[in-house]
């Protein structure tokens, strides 16, 4: 019995710890010694010999720095379940809990760690311990002795290993990227239940889980590992941006009981406005699809894998809105109301060159055909959507608000505001503007006075703002002088924007839809720019099915405290998006439901 455990936990230390060539030698040389084959000697001494200096050439040539970001747990729980086969998972959830605990491992991340491998939980595990240390041993090997020694399923069902082996290597060879180990536990069942001419309950488990398939997938020479590189930006803490992520926060959360909002419960549910009038929040970005993305990591099958295309594809540039409001998450009006729409709008049925889906605001370009989503097209389809949203029966008697980035398509001037002065005389960074009029022409506009008493001085905004012949109150702030021209069509048609700060994309909601969606088109795109055409609609459909807007919503106003507690923006994305999120590097972190059950 002390031999079993000492040999336990002799593996674990292999495991744990780089092994050196001594250590790698004394593993062939233990593994040898248990060998059935060990009477072989004079056979195997040669081939064990080889092994042994394949195994340690192959150790030599990996990278010997730190490989902890290697080790997943979804690699680690891959390692338990083949060792559950050889050793009972009592010993093992033992040795690996004392052994933690050894390290100075705390309870809670001992026993997340221990669920998320599949062994016992700490508590189970330490009651085991306190057995074992307290030295009875019939009791502690009182269940499960000996380890596993029944057969295997394949050993009764060969036929269904061979066909699964093969459905693997199809799905593997395929350009799309969304074949995954539950495919092959579903392949598995279905082969069972056909070759039992059994029938399958609604409530049975899979024949063979989904843990296991991973397993043979491993067995059989296939593996997982990157597809593609993802992208990366450089987060800020300026000044300036915390100042305007301040006003932000504060803005929405002094009004909070005007909004929709969703539960904190398990099952996320809407919570309606407790004051008047209700306000209902858009949230507006853009977002380019390539037909030459792939899924970041996908199963491959031994050495073999399927051609590549080179490049990005041709692109399909998407301009859409969220809306915080039961009835969405995507705005459209009824066909009896976009007809109402189309009475005092017949300009809605033109053709401006944007493919919208039908009686809403959300808009694509074919870029590189099409032309591109700039200033004009964004104000256009802004404009579109404010008529819209004028005839939406839900929305009557609400205020909307519409949350934006701040890219310069939405704010993009020849010159910042910010650079001029109000009245005259003070300062003034250019000394006159070009820019076309309405009718095409060339127009020039001095900056400074060129003659007259004020000779010399600059203009200030003011003036300048009456020369171009726009009505502006003589006591307006300088503020009111710089809004953008999406504020200025905005507040035309009574909508509030309100640009989200910079670098904090975690605070527009509908981020989270182009995650959701770019990660459905990857996962089964064939690199074809129709398949991607399609897979694009198919994905927003996904993502309305799975209410995932629910969660996004939620963690919006979850950011928002955070942030008011005083929380950097490093921390609140690994509060959020995952421990592995690094403020300062990763964007566009993937969503799963995992992440956003927050």
């Amino acid at each position: 019995n002390t031999y079993v455990i000492h040999h336990y936990l002799l593996l674990l230390i292999f495991v744990m710890a780089p092994p050196s060539k001594r250590r790698l030698q004394l593993s062939a040389v233990s593994k040898k010694r248990l060998s059935t084959s060990y009477l072989n000697t004079q056979i195997n001494n040669t081939s064990s010999g080889e092994e042994s200096d394949m195994e340690i050439d192959d150790y030599n040539d990996e990278e010997p720095s730190n490989c902890k970001s290697k080790f997943t747990i979804g690699n680690i729980a891959d390692l338990f379940e083949l060792c559950r086969a050889q050793c009972p998972l009592k010993y093992l959830s033992v040795l690996l809990y004392m052994s933690l605990r050894h390290f100075g491992v705390s309870w809670n991340d001992c026993d997340g760690f221990l669920r998320d491998i599949g062994s016992l939980k700490a508590q189970t595990a330490h009651k085991w311990s306190q057995t074992f240390m307290s030295g009875d041993f019939d009791e502690f090997q009182g269940e499960n002795r000996g380890g596993k020694h029944n057969a295997e399923f394949y050993d009764y069902f060969p036929e269904i290993e061979n066909e699964a082996k093969q459905f693997t290597l199809e799905r593997c060879s395929e350009k799309s990227a969304d074949f995954t180990a539950i495919d092959l536990a579903n392949f598995i069942d279905a082969k069972y239940y056909e070759m039992t001419n059994l029938t399958k309950n609604v409530d049975d488990v899979l024949i063979r889980s989904v843990s296991s398939c991973r397993l043979d997938l491993r067995r059989w020479g296939a593996r997982f590992k990157e597809n593609s590189q993802r992208p990366y930006f450089e987060g800020h803490e300026r000044s300036d941006v915390i100042e305007h992520r301040q006003q932000f926060i504060d803005y929405f959360l002094d009004q909070k009981d005007y909004y929709y909002r969703v539960s904190n419960d398990d099952k996320p549910v809407w919570t309606l406005p407790t004051q008047s009038p209700p306000c209902i929040l858009l949230f507006h970005d853009e977002s380019t699809f390539r037909s030459g993305e792939v899924c970041s990591k996908r199963w491959f099958f031994g050495k073999e894998a399927p051609f590549h295309s080179k490049g990005k594809g041709r692109s399909n540039m998407v301009s859409d809105f969220m809306v915080q409001h039961p009835s969405g998450p995507f705005f459209s009006l009824s066909k009896s109301e976009y007809e109402k729409a189309l009475v005092k709008y017949p300009q809605l049925a033109n053709d401006t060159g944007i493919t919208y889906v039908e009686r809403t605001a959300t808009g694509s370009i074919n870029v590189g055909q099409d032309s591109y989503f700039d200033n004009a097209t964004i104000l256009e389809q802004f404009e579109r959507l404010f008529q819209l949203l004028e005839f939406k029966e839900e929305y009557k008697d609400h205020v909307i608000e519409c949350v934006v980035d701040n890219a310069r398509t939405h704010s993009a001037k020849s010159h910042s505001l910010l650079d001029f002065g109000k009245s005259i005389g003070t300062r003034c960074p250019v000394d006159r503007i070009e820019y076309t009029d309405a009718q095409g022409q060339k127009q020039i506009l001095n900056c400074y006075f060129q003659g007259g008493p004020n000779h010399g001085m600059s203009k200030g905004l003011l003036y300048l703002a009456k020369e171009l012949q726009i009505q502006v109150p003589s006591k307006i702030r300088l503020e009111d002088l710089r809004v953008s021209r999406l504020e200025q069509l905005a507040a035309k048609y009574g909508v509030t924007i309100k640009f989200c700060p910079k670098f904090h994309c975690e605070l527009n909601c509908i981020e989270g839809l182009w995650c959701s969606q770019k990660m459905y088109v990857r996962r089964k795109t064939d690199q074809t720019y129709t398949t991607m055409l399609k897979l694009i609609v198919e994905s927003r459909e996904n993502f309305r099915d799975k209410e995932i807007h629910l969660k996004l919503f939620r963690r919006f106003w979850k950011c928002l405290l955070a942030y008011k507690d005083g929380q950097s923006y490093a921390k609140v994305m690994k509060m959020f998006f995952g421990t592995k999120c690094e403020g300062t590097v990763k964007s566009h972190t993937r969503i799963s439901n995992s992440n956003l059950n927050v």
